[in-house]
């Protein structure tokens, strides 16, 4: 993510340092003269804060008391800009504050027409993307309420924001999952709730995707996902979301998987779930509850493992 960008654990670990023990200070600074070159600095945390919770909270709700906003030249210094909005989404999920930590930065960088129209798209490509390093849709949809909260934002720039709100929050983890019917190669419909097993794992894919056949291998060559399924704790449902098509007839699947196809394109055309990406994949549980939303292989393997 954007060449200078730092996202890591160190970094993380120092601003929650500074604000455990109270000092303020300017990194990007170093060698440079503060007076005359741009910079970003965190806000003093007061010493009568002695709390963690109070501390992180402080934190991230005076985090850019000292960012100009006004100043519209910073939005081309990412080394300064870009990196102080990632360590202030780091530091969010620390807090019971974080809604309020949100408001703040969007009603203050809506001084600006251009300011706020940076951060927007900062949210949108660190907590949106699905391929970011720190997509977090808990964090997208606190940005998303407070976009829509704002006066300064534009009806054209809100009618996509309500659109991907909408979408953030259907399915959310410990949802029912939104059912669904498909037809299977030996010409029987299998309807989503109607599945018995203790887990149930949903892929979603277009057959004529790469990263889908990629997906596709690497669940049929976990050594966790099939002893999961050996032990018969796990089934595996993977749904074609484009339909009878010829693509499908003519895939292969592990004959222990349910496969079928959704043959009148309920799912897209319903908007039943939300497909930034393909494949889409989902853990459920027994009574279909959803237990990670849009997730990978590995996550869901780390899940099983626990």
């Amino acid at each position: 993510m954007g060449g200078n960008i730092r996202i890591s654990l160190s970094r993380l670990h120092r601003i929650f340092f500074i604000c455990l023990v109270g000092m303020g200070f300017a990194w990007h600074s170093q060698a440079q003269n503060q007076e005359t070159e741009p910079n970003f600095r965190l806000p003093d945390v007061p010493d009568a804060l002695t709390a963690p919770e109070e501390r992180a909270a402080y934190l991230a709700l005076h985090y850019w008391d000292h960012f100009n906003f006004g100043d519209t030249s910073l939005i081309t210094m990412p080394e300064i800009t870009e990196q102080a909005f990632v360590d202030f989404i780091s530091i969010l999920p620390y807090t019971e504050k974080a809604a309020s930590a949100v408001d703040t930065l969007i009603r203050r960088a809506s001084v600006e027409k251009e300011m706020l129209k940076h951060f927007i798209s900062l949210s949108d490509k660190y907590l949106y993307e699905p391929l970011s390093p720190i997509h977090d849709e808990d964090m997208l949809i606190l940005f998303l309420r407070a976009q829509l909260a704002n006066p300064a934002v534009d009806e054209a720039e809100r009618a996509p924001c309500r659109y991907r709100l909408e979408m953030a929050l259907k399915n959310r983890p410990g949802d029912i999952a939104s059912d669904f019917v498909v037809r299977c190669r030996d010409h029987r419909q299998r309807k989503l709730s109607k599945i018995e097993a203790d887990l149930l794992l949903l892929y979603f894919y277009d057959p004529d995707c790469e990263t889908c056949r990629r997906v596709k291998e690497q669940l049929s060559a976990s050594s966790v996902i099939n002893g999961t399924m050996d032990s018969g704790q796990l089934r595996l449902f993977s749904v074609c979301i484009e339909g009878k098509t010829p693509a499908w007839d003519n895939a292969s699947f592990p004959a222990r998987w349910i496969d079928g196809c959704d043959e009148k394109l309920r799912i897209i055309r319903e908007q039943l779930y939300d497909f930034k990406m393909m494949p889409t994949l989902y853990l459920l549980d027994r009574e279909k509850r959803v237990i990670l939303k849009e997730t990978s292989v590995e996550q869901i393997e780390e899940w099983l493992r626990k």
